[in-house]
């Protein structure tokens, strides 16, 4: 993992695991975070409506926007789940519960602007992401992450994988750029195992995910029927899709 990015963020997560404790013994609530701590937790469980046990997250990005998550299931391996434009972490619970099931924790989060997450809608999503991953790894200590993203969210997957050093990537219905994020130029030199995922009828995405297939030197490519987007491929090959997401996270992880 690079840890150039990383400076100062265990002191960090070693003050936040003690203010917790001390919030645990004391019954009192704990105190913010200072205006400089790169990460924090609101550990209190809730149920989802597939009767799954989550919790609560919260990061800060290194930008200093507050980063709204849920956190699945419990394990070494990490999954980080990255949604497309105009949907939110929500779009991800069936995947989500179905992944920690398998024995995966499993982090869905709100990009800027979206939910509870603080900033400017569909603004450096990159550095959104980059915070979900220093989280999986300093505060639910996973040994290997994987993201998984959809539209915007798999983008920025490619953009960040190499230099987070994370094990695999799995993108569905990617573009190659977004703003300022230019995957098709990070996928020049990737090599973190990349599975493109696209939807045979839905263009210009299919254009998309054909450079970065000849592009990137690692990657796997699964084409759908029909014509849905992103995660709204669920909706058409939930079982499928979902087998297939998993069987690549096995295949890279274990």
């Amino acid at each position: 993992m690079n840890f150039t990015h990383l400076k100062g963020f265990r002191i960090s997560i070693f003050a936040l695991v003690f203010s917790l404790l001390v919030q645990g013994c004391t019954n009192e609530p704990a105190k913010a975070p200072e205006q400089n701590t790169e990460t924090s937790q609101d550990a209190s469980e809730t149920i989802t409506e597939s009767s799954v046990i989550t919790k609560q997250a919260r990061f800060i990005t290194e930008d200093s926007e507050e980063i709204s998550g849920l956190v699945y299931g419990q394990g070494d391996i990490g999954i980080v789940l990255a949604h497309m434009r105009g949907r939110g972490k929500s779009s991800w619970n069936e995947f989500a519960a179905k992944a920690s099931d398998s024995g995966y924790v499993v982090l869905a989060f709100d990009f800027r602007g979206y939910g509870d997450s603080t900033g400017e809608k569909d603004k450096r999503m990159d550095r959104d992401l980059e915070a979900a991953v220093r989280y999986m790894f300093f505060v639910e200590n996973v040994r290997e992450v994987v993201i998984i993203g959809a539209s915007m969210g798999g983008t920025a997957a490619i953009t960040i994988a190499d230099e987070y050093n994370v094990a695999a990537v799995a993108a569905i219905s990617p573009s190659t750029a977004y703003g300022r994020i230019n995957a098709l130029e990070a996928a020049s030199t990737m090599r973190t195992p990349l599975l493109l995922v696209i939807a045979e009828d839905d263009p210009p995405f299919n254009g998309y995910a054909n450079s970065l297939l000849a592009t990137a030197s690692t990657t796997r490519y699964l084409e759908m029927t029909g014509s849905q987007h992103g995660t709204n491929l669920f909706a058409e090959h939930s079982d499928e899709l979902t087998e297939q997401l998993l069987a690549f996270v096995y295949a890279q992880t274990r």
